[in-house]
């Protein structure tokens, strides 16, 4: 088990979300006689206290995230958004919940890249680099990439019509040489309906995963990587090929696999952020 001294860099990030901030930066723009979010921030006062944490300088907090609240210039403006959200059963929600939703997403998401970078270093983890072992009850785990980061993996690639009409948890499954996609020795590059992942096997390993346990490509690594094992879960995507726009389910809450030993260690931690940024809490295991 990793001691708490060495993830104190990941720790100070989770005692200081700047969820909160952004909340009050939302509420002054869209109510007040501001030009844009920039003006808001500009005007903050030094420092802000809220019930969670003290904000000596939110203007330097919030400098990282002032491109993802663009959108809400749009909302302030009566425009439409690009994307629909819907509710748990499949109706729209309204703009204001809407926009504010994928705003809190695209931030969560950029925060939280930085808060598990720092976390995941000291821990010299594999665990997202490697198959289910023996006795598991997972026959294969996926690593869903973005468009260009195949060509960081050595690896032989499906990509065929079948393949592309289908997603990765489609029962029947993909088969290929009359087995299942997941039925081999060794990791497999797939393009999906959704897009590519790297499939890792029952006792298989990343082809980037040196024997000493570093990615030989951590620089490069993709963008899924950088994000173990704290993710947000404002909204998720929801297959609508009949629709023009995105859309997305309204979830408003935080998900964090306990299979990682920061995660384990730092429950109290991550459930506080989750609570400070008004979420959910989903403590989940992927490995079973």
């Amino acid at each position: 088990m990793v001691e708490k001294e060495a993830l104190a860099a990941g720790v100070g990030l989770l005692h200081k979300p700047v969820l909160p901030l952004v909340g009050i930066v939302q509420f002054l723009y869209l109510t007040g006689a501001f030009a844009s979010v920039e003006e808001v921030i500009d005007q903050l006062p030094q420092p802000i206290e809220t019930g969670y944490t003290v904000y000596e300088d939110a203007a330097a907090d919030l400098a990282l995230y002032i491109d993802l609240m663009q959108p809400l210039a749009r909302l302030k403006a009566g425009q439409p958004l690009h994307e629909q959200v819907v509710d748990s059963e499949d109706r729209p929600v309204d703009a204001m919940t809407a926009a504010t939703a994928l705003v809190a997403q695209r931030i969560l998401t950029r925060e939280l890249e930085q808060i598990n970078s720092l976390l995941c270093g000291p821990c010299h983890c594999t665990l997202c680099c490697i198959g289910p072992e023996a006795g598991m009850g997972q026959s294969y785990f996926e690593i869903p990439l973005q468009p260009g980061e195949i060509d960081t993996f050595a690896l032989g690639r499906i990509d065929t019509p079948i393949s592309k009409s289908l997603r990765v948890d489609d029962e029947p499954s993909l088969q290929v040489g009359g087995a299942a996609f997941y039925d081999r020795p060794d990791p497999v590059l797939i393009h999906w309906s959704h897009g590519w992942s790297l499939i890792l096997p029952r006792e298989s390993r990343c082809p980037n995963l040196e024997d000493a346990g570093i990615c030989r490509i951590y620089p490069l690594r993709p963008q899924v990587c950088r994000r173990p094992q704290i993710f947000p879960y404002m909204v998720e995507p929801v297959p609508a090929p009949d629709r023009e726009n995105p859309v997305f389910r309204l979830r408003q809450a935080l998900l964090a696999v306990v299979d990682c030993p920061y995660v384990e260690q730092l429950r109290d931690e991550i459930a506080a952020y989750a609570a400070s940024c008004a979420l959910d809490m989903i403590f989940r295991r992927n490995k079973e």
